[in-house]
């Protein structure tokens, strides 16, 4: 097993870890009746959900009051029960009011959001006195049917890690359960102060235990698939079987829709998908033939992951509908799963991608070779993707994930090595034949039109020369860097290769402080003084139209003996002849060189 392989196994067998403590956990406080018994118990488990915490507190929303109020703590002194906060006020009544979990790294990073929360005075110092100095803080809300009830708040202490969105995912999925298990336990205690409407009461705890029952059956079935690893299509028809609903799936980053045979009429797959970036909330839409579906957005923070679709034939259940709820959790936290597996691959790639390139011998590069599935023998061509940042709500990301499925898809029979980084794919590709790289241009052009065609973000590609043997790898790297810089200079999101690019391919080569250089020491006379700018104009028209007296002056609206006049002129700034040849190139050349290297290009898309 390879150390990428291995690593990947680490980081799942952990998740996996985490998720048996988080459905224990969840068995265990909906497994307790008395309230404050639950209270406590939920607060000792927190710990357990989130082991590197050290202490912590929950909180209820009083509706009298209008305030949240401490109801249990771990490693708190009694003082914290003064510690009462509004909504808005405070971090703890800011993730109440706005139903969202936050984490913080540091001190300061805690206390900037307690003062910028507008925390009272006397909040601030019972808070101040009731804690130690925390290094990290972790929290979120706690909701019943969608309402806020309440809060609950970890510290760190002492510094062990810098807490993480996957902790944030986990601590919620936790506290979704909590709101279950506090209630079931309020309604416990109603029903034993209430003993005068027992059998009114009772009748309406059994409607609201076989809910919750029913809930916590669905949710501990769709936990299992997932501690079991099992990729969306189980979850999914356990989905279906569990609701007897049609489901459909879209997945944002391959932008591929799954119907289970809802057959839905392109133009409604675009407008639901509009907006699904607008709506990170369940929406209906309606079809003008009064179809009906109900979408479920998945989203991690702000970021949008995909959706489920149900085609709506009739009223959905309750019970459908919590299921529904619980499902768009468990498929949002595996793929946010089979996500990271995706990125330890890529990493996998690019580190093996540098190995190749400085590996000291053949027999490293046969080694390596032998792993990726690539003949070290091959011809090989390198394509940089260099991709536009853009504004919506897609990540460039799930941009670049969905356009290495097409590459995939485009290059299915060739050997290749693919991986991304930052805004850029890297495509190594080898074939046994150098006649079947001959075409690369054309077809990855073909690509990028039909890319452009779905409104994706823009992007250039450079291209190196072909070459035989994965040797060859950093030579083929170096064109394809320098080709791109070519693309950079001139502003062009083109597709273009290391042999298209001439003189450029010379040019490259200098550093830009000795190409500014050059120009200054050729033609910077014509460039320091405004009064001679007429003359540098005319000198780019007679070079752009090959030294053609007619045609420049016709082109400059002047006069030929005009023009013979500022051409003797620039001959004597310059102390050159243009019937010199080296005097005629060197000036050609200065001035190319000002015009694509040194001027800003407007860029061209």
């Amino acid at each position: 097993m390879s150390d990428g392989q291995e690593a990947i196994l680490r980081h799942l067998t952990l998740s996996n870890k985490q998720l048996s403590i988080l459905v224990e956990s969840i068995r265990t406080i909906t497994s307790k009746l008395h309230i404050d018994e639950v209270l406590h118990t939920i607060m000792r488990h927190a710990l357990n959900v989130i082991p590197e915490a050290d202490a912590g507190y929950l909180m209820l929303f009083d509706e009298q009051k209008q305030c949240l109020i401490p109801k249990t703590y771990i490693h708190f002194p009694p003082l914290i029960e003064q510690f009462q906060t509004k909504p808005n006020e405070a971090i703890t009544g800011r993730v109440f009011a706005t139903g969202i979990g936050e984490f913080f790294n540091s001190y300061d990073e805690i206390m900037a959001a307690m003062y910028h929360q507008n925390v009272s005075p006397r909040n601030l110092q019972t808070i101040l006195k009731s804690a130690h100095v925390p290094q990290a803080a972790l929290c979120v809300p706690i909701t019943v049917d969608a309402k806020p009830i309440g809060i609950m708040i970890l510290h760190q202490l002492q510094k062990k890690r810098d807490l993480t969105q996957e902790d944030l995912l986990f601590f919620q999925a936790f506290a979704d359960q909590v709101g279950v298990a506090i209630q079931k336990a309020q309604y416990y205690e109603q029903m034993t102060e209430k003993v005068k409407e027992a059998h009114e009461l009772s009748l309406a705890l059994e409607t609201k235990h076989t809910l919750l029952k029913q809930r916590y059956d669905v949710h501990a079935t769709l936990n299992q698939l997932l501690l079991q690893n099992e990729p969306i299509s189980v979850i999914l028809n356990e989905l279906k079987n569990l609701t007897q609903l049609p489901i459909g799936f879209y997945d944002a980053y391959d932008d591929v829709f799954f119907e289970d045979d809802q057959s839905i009429p392109p133009h409604t797959k675009a407008k639901i998908k509009k907006q699904l970036f607008l709506k990170m909330k369940p929406f209906e839409y309606r079809l003008k033939n009064d179809r009906s579906f109900i979408v479920y957005p998945l989203y991690n923070l702000d970021i949008c992951l995909g959706s489920m679709i149900i085609e709506q034939k009739g009223i959905i259940s309750y019970k459908d509908q919590q299921t529904l709820e619980q499902g768009a959790n468990i498929l949002t936290l595996q793929i946010l799963r089979n996500k990271n597996v995706l990125e330890h691959h890529n990493k996998r790639m690019q580190e093996t991608f540098q190995h190749i390139i400085d590996a000291p011998n053949q027999k490293t590069v046969a080694s390596m070779a032998y792993q990726l599935d690539l003949d070290v023998l091959d011809y090989y061509r390198l394509c940089i993707f260099e991709f536009k940042q853009t504004a919506d709500m897609l990540s460039i990301e799930q941009y670049l994930h969905q356009f290495i499925s097409m590459l995939k898809e485009q290059f299915t029979g060739e050997r290749k090595l693919l991986f991304y980084e930052k805004n850029k794919i890297t495509l190594l590709i080898g074939v046994p034949s150098p006649a079947m790289l001959t075409t690369l241009n054309e077809t990855l052009s073909r690509l990028q039109k039909k890319w452009q065609s779905l409104h994706k973000p823009l992007f250039r590609c450079a291209i190196s020369k072909q070459y035989k043997t994965l040797q060859t790898v950093s030579s083929l790297y170096e064109e394809a860097l320098q080709t791109l810089r070519f693309l950079h200079v001139r502003g062009e999101w083109t597709i273009t290769s290391y042999d298209k690019i001439g003189l450029n391919q010379l040019i490259l080569q200098v550093p830009p402080k000795d190409l500014a250089n050059f120009i200054h020491d050729q033609i910077g006379e014509l460039l320091t003084k405004a009064n001679k700018s007429h003359l540098y104009e005319t000198l780019l028209a007679y070079f752009r139209f090959n030294r053609s007296v007619q045609q420049t002056a016709q082109h400059l609206h002047i006069h030929t003996n005009t023009l013979y006049q500022r051409l003797s002129r620039i001959e004597q700034i310059l102390n050159i002849s243009f019937q010199i040849q080296e005097d005629a190139l060197k000036i050609q050349l200065a001035c190319y060189l000002k015009e694509n290297y040194l001027t800003p290009v407007k860029k061209r898309e």
